[in-house]
């Protein structure tokens, strides 16, 4: 299941009080819970990643908004042929490739009425699955498609500066991947801080009888304006543009609008 924040329907206090009520159902199922990434030892987390989606004796794993570490996780237990219980929200709808795998429901308000048989059905789940699988006619997702040689995680010893090395280059190219990462979102942010769609205009009406006058003056004049609006009480002229413009351009457009407000805003007839 996710922990950090990926919407502001699912925060990550969100997936801390999911969290909680799942480690309830796995510990009244009789089993110790922990997520996939915890290790006892300090090692390469996706290492720990790895070695306890296979070793472990039963995952329970939470498709809820199909994070896309979830589903890789997921993919590589059923991969393994070991047994696994999915659990999903009522607003995730069933992912196409394993839409024929019973999920166990629950509501994303998460409504105590609901949750406390959530955690009787899950625990109960666990316990029949696991069970299930102690059995010499025991039937995985992968035995419905044929027989499959299943792959197996081995563990290998290597020297020490075996060891360093191979650390210092995943560290080398995470460095390189992380700085062109904020190079490419200092480049983002950068494009989207000197373009705009919109523009806002300080300005008093004198005469309220030419306001008209103005805006339909304001569009004519300019085709690239989709809207335009003036709030009596802000005493502000609001512009929006059909695309995004330039900072440079919205200066010049800026000019422009100011001019034929300034020219039309007076006690001529014309």
């Amino acid at each position: 299941m996710p922990i950090a924040t990926m919407s502001a329907e699912y925060t990550s206090d969100h997936w801390s009080d999911v969290r909680h009520i799942l480690h309830k159902a796995i510990e009244k199922a009789g089993f110790i819970p922990r997520i996939v990434s915890d290790s006892e030892e300090s090692t390469v987390i996706h290492g720990s990643i790895i070695n306890n989606i296979y070793n472990d004796a039963i995952i329970v794993c939470d498709v809820s908004n199909k994070n896309a570490n979830v589903m890789f996780e997921l993919g590589m237990r059923l991969a393994f042929n070991k047994p696994i219980v999915i659990v999903k929200d009522d607003k995730t709808d069933y992912s196409f490739d394993t839409g024929n795998i019973q999920h166990e429901p629950y509501r994303k308000d998460l409504r105590h009425s609901t949750v406390e048989k959530f955690i009787d059905d899950l625990s109960r789940k666990i316990v029949k699955t696991y069970e299930a699988s102690q059995r010499e006619e025991y039937q995985s997702f992968l035995s419905y498609f044929g027989k499959f040689e299943v792959a197996r995680v081995e563990n290998k010893s290597i020297g020490e500066s075996e060891a360093i090395e191979k650390v210092l280059n995943k560290m080398t190219v995470l460095e390189s991947q992380i700085k062109n990462l904020n190079h490419n979102n200092l480049e983002s942010t950068s494009n989207i801080l000197q373009s705009t769609d919109n523009l806002i205009i300080d300005h008093q009406i004198q005469y309220a009888d030419k306001l008209a006058t103005i805006l339909n003056m304001i569009e004519t004049k300019i085709p690239l304006v989709m809207e335009v609006s003036y709030s009596f009480e802000k005493e502000r002229f609001y512009i929006k543009f059909k695309e995004k413009i330039s900072i440079n351009y919205a200066h010049k457009y800026n000019e422009l609008i100011k001019n034929i407000i300034r020219n039309n805003d007076d006690e001529l007839p014309f």
